[in-house]
């Protein structure tokens, strides 16, 4: 264990979801753990996200589920048990729950892919009723004058989900109850080295030396990564999102249309999602794109269009070359490790990201083999 100050067990740059989880899972290991952030802790993709949890396959399937798919279905099975462990620790109530999702096309592209979701969940067990108009009208009543419109869908009962603000603030807090050094508005300069091990990284508050070491920076990870001679191709993908305020109840379940979505949260307030744009790192909201996530919406729940904009927000999402997240060690360095490029799923992979990150960096056998998500494949 780590004695003197600034020397810690772990060091972890970046206090996003993935960050966070992984120095409370840490830290309840009895490792000392510090977590460094060049700005707020959990205030940029993590804040943004919707907190959708989709279904993955049991462990009877994972023989036929690739890599992130039994990711999806290991945190689906951790999802509850981490939420009420969190509530139980801070008191904080993050709205966890099984609210089932409707996957809905609207047209010919989009009904292709819905028949593939489709066709998949069911190949992996997974509960995944068919849909005609007469059904979504039932289901959601908010659609029932537009069900017509829609080509196909699928209905998932088991996929849930969250406020991903209040999950955040959660994990700051249980990660100060159980010792973790947060330090947000701390940027990391450069890392020094000996032979083939991190020793210390130069923060613009001093040093901080660490035994391990573990770059989980969304987005901005790639910088990271460059400064330790790797070349991981990351971008930024932002995404917009508006919320309004309506009855509860008005939307029962989450909603997908394509790629875009409505999700129902418990007090009325209905978040409508998202964009997908490569727009470098510019996180601010744009006219155009708030327009037409409204007409997106009014143009399927024409009730929509009678309620107030609470509020509008966008972050900035960490993409990859195949949008599959980067789990493992850094190649050449023996105790620097990568979690990042979540893209749309840091939020949803969290609990199982933490899991599987902390066997690997204590050498413990990992639930899941992800070894093809490694830094190596960047390079194909």
């Amino acid at each position: 264990m780590a004695s003197r100050a600034d020397n810690y067990d772990t060091l972890i740059v970046g206090g996003g979801v993935i960050g966070l989880s992984l120095a409370w899972e840490l830290a309840r290991q009895g490792e000392t753990v510090c977590l460094v952030d060049c700005g707020q802790m959990g205030k940029e993709a993590s804040w943004a996200g919707a907190g959708m949890i989709p279904a993955g396959p049991e462990q009877s399937q994972w023989l036929q589920a690739s890599t992130f798919e039994q990711l999806e279905g290991l945190s689906q099975q951790l999802q509850p048990k981490w939420h009420q462990a969190l509530r139980e620790r801070t008191g904080i109530d993050t709205e966890y729950r099984q609210c089932g999702t409707l996957h809905l096309a609207a047209d010919a592209a989009e009904a292709t892919q819905i028949q593939k979701q489709g066709d998949r969940c069911r190949e992996l067990g997974i509960t995944c009723d068919a849909l005609n108009a007469r059904q979504i009208a039932k289901l959601e009543p908010a659609l029932a004058s537009q069900a017509d419109q829609f080509l196909n869908g699928y209905y998932v009962p088991s996929e849930a989900q969250f406020r991903s603000p209040r999950l955040l603030r959660a994990l700051i807090a249980a990660c100060q109850m159980e010792g973790v050094e947060l330090r947000p508005g701390v940027t990391l300069e450069r890392f020094e080295s000996s032979a083939n091990s991190l020793t210390a990284a130069a923060t613009s508050h001093g040093p901080i030396h660490a035994d391990h070491y573990c770059l989980a920076a969304g987005c901005w990870t790639g910088q990271l990564a460059e400064s330790l001679g790797l070349d991981l191709p990351m971008r930024p993908i932002r995404g917009q999102i508006v919320l309004i305020d309506g009855p509860p109840g008005l939307f029962r379940h989450n909603v997908y249309v394509g790629m875009r979505y409505f999700t129902p949260r418990l007090d009325g307030r209905l978040l409508i999602g998202s964009t997908l744009e490569d727009a470098g790192f510019h996180k601010e909201n744009t006219v155009s794109a708030i327009a037409d996530l409204m007409r997106f919406a009014t143009s399927f729940a024409p009730a929509t269009a009678q309620l107030p904009v609470a509020q509008r927000w966008a972050g900035l999402r960490p993409g990859t070359i195949d949008n599959l997240p980067y789990l493992g060690r850094i190649p050449h360095l023996r105790n620097a490790w990568l979690a990042a490029g979540h893209f749309r799923a840091g939020l949803q992979l969290a609990p199982v990201t933490a899991l599987v990150m902390r066997c690997l960096m204590r050498d413990e056998d990992s639930p899941i083999d992800v070894s093809s998500l490694g830094v190596e494949r960047s390079a194909h």
